[in-house]
């Protein structure tokens, strides 16, 4: 065989070899590629929940113009009889202080004890104190008892202005006016006066009684 029919012959073995699947390609590994990451689910939104205020058991009001300089009475924890020493004990924007004044002096003229008109009103923080501690300091009450009938006169009410009007202009509640048991007019007395911190001074207040006690 010669040279020519010798790489002939190569040839037609490198093709059968081919063909029957000899000759081999390398093997390549299949790479999985990552899986995508899976999104989050989008989470509800975080509810927001707002401050709740909180009611105040204060009595929020507006006081009238020449009012106190305090406004919200303090809350009471109990209802308490009234003392013996009132003809009017509570505030009520609709009594009628003329009427309460005829029945007042009719008692004072028959016990013979001056009348002290207060007037003031429930949101009047002062008004509550100065009631409070005329029936609960033992000095103060003793005098109060033994001498006068205490009529409150609610401001403002419908009928009060004109019934304020025979009397000197208030400046400040609560506010103090003193009369004979007739009615008659003496005494005009401001509180701030009497006040002392977030009370009152007992020896300027019995002063004060002591003053206006009928002889």
């Amino acid at each position: 065989m010669n040279r020519s029919q010798r790489i002939g012959s190569a040839w037609m073995l490198f093709a059968t070899m081919v063909a029957a699947g000899c000759a081999k390609q390398p093997e390549t590994s299949a790479i999985t590629p990552p899986a995508a990451p899976v999104a989050a689910p989008v989470s509800a939104q975080a509810e927001t929940t707002a401050p709740v205020t909180e009611a105040t058991t204060d009595v929020e009001t507006s006081a009238p113009a020449a009012g106190s300089s305090e406004s919200a009475p303090e809350v009471a924890t109990a209802t308490k009889p009234a003392a013996g020493f009132y003809s009017v004990a509570l505030y009520d924007e609709a009594q009628d202080p003329t009427a309460d004044l005829a029945v007042t002096i009719e008692r004072a003229t028959a016990e013979n004890k001056r009348i002290i008109i207060q007037v003031g009103g429930e949101w009047c923080i002062w008004c509550h104190r100065i009631s409070d501690y005329m029936e609960t300091n033992e000095k103060v009450r003793k005098l109060v008892d033994e001498s006068f009938i205490v009529m409150k006169v609610t401001y403002p009410a419908a009928k009060v202005d004109s019934f304020l009007e025979q009397y000197p202009r208030v400046e400040a509640y609560p506010h103090l006016f003193v009369l004979e048991p007739d009615g008659t007019f003496l005494h005009s007395q401001g509180t701030s006066e009497l006040e002392l911190e977030k009370g009152y001074n007992e020896e300027v207040f019995c002063q004060f009684l002591n003053d206006w006690v009928k002889q």
